[in-house]
C-alpha cells in the first residue's frame, strides 16, 4: 500500500536556536529526521541512519552533505539549488537549515 511522506512542520527559528541552545545535538536530530523527510518525499533509497553517522566521518561527511544538498534541491524542483546549500552547509549550517525547513513546511 503507498503511504504518503509525512512531513512535519517544524518553526525555522527555532530549529537554529535550539541547536545552539543544545550545543548542536538538536542539528543532528533535525539532519536525520529531514534527511528521511526529503529521502520519502523524492522516493529515493538513500538512508538517513547511515547520512546521520556519515556527518562524523571525515570526506565522508563532505559526500553526505552532497547527497544532501542534491535530494534537497529535488525536493525544492530547484536547478543550481544544490550550490547553495552545498556552500552553506559547509560555510554556516544553519544558513541551509533555514533553507530546507522553510521549503519542507511547505509539504507539511
Amino acid at each position: 500500500m503507498f503511504m504518503a511522506a509525512t512531513v512535519k512542520k517544524r518553526g525555522v527559528w527555532f530549529v537554529i536556536l535550539a541547536g545552539f541552545i543544545t550545543l548542536g545535538i538538536y542539528w543532528l536530530y533535525w539532519f536525520y529526521s529531514t534527511s528521511k523527510e526529503i529521502i520519502e518525499l523524492n522516493k529515493s533509497g538513500s538512508n538517513p541512519l547511515l547520512w546521520t553517522i556519515g556527518i562524523f566521518v571525515p570526506i565522508v561527511n563532505i559526500y553526505v552533505l552532497y547527497r544532501y544538498s542534491v535530494e534537497a534541491e529535488k525536493m525544492m524542483k530547484a536547478k543550481t539549488g544544490w550550490i547553495v546549500l552545498l556552500l552553506a552547509s559547509i560555510v554556516f549550517f544553519p544558513i541551509m537549515q533555514y533553507v530546507v525547513q522553510k521549503e519542507l513546511n511547505k509539504y507539511a
